[in-house]
């Protein structure tokens, strides 16, 4: 099995993203920046955890300041949610692309049985 290069992997989504921590999303015509859960460092994470309301998982995603030009943009916790949802599903899309299929059975091996 192929050694995997990490300091290579992270440097290549710096280079493509902007950042090894963050992803964009478009909202009201305007870029925003927030924190990838997966690459995020532990304490953030811990303290996601701590979070009890969409609101608070929000802000978390976005940083205070950045959370309220969102909301001042017309934005609310449930788009931010939604963003980091979508950019997930992206993340494992592009992982289950990488990753070879299993061999379907031929219909000869099932008429044997």
């Amino acid at each position: 099995m192929p050694d995997i290069d990490m300091d290579a992997l992270l440097a290549q989504r710096e280079e493509a993203t902007g950042s090894a921590d963050t992803f964009g999303f478009t909202f009201a015509g305007q870029r925003w920046t927030a924190k990838d859960p997966v690459m995020a460092d532990d304490d953030w994470k811990n303290e996601l955890a701590e979070l009890s309301s969409d609101v608070e998982v929000a802000v978390h995603y976005l940083g205070e300041d950045q959370y309220e030009q969102f909301v001042a943009a017309g934005g609310r916790n449930g788009v931010v949610l939604l963003a980091v949802r979508e950019y997930t599903k992206q993340l494992q899309a592009e992982d289950s692309q990488g990753r070879p299929t299993p061999r379907s059975v031929s219909s000869a091996k099932r008429r044997k049985r």
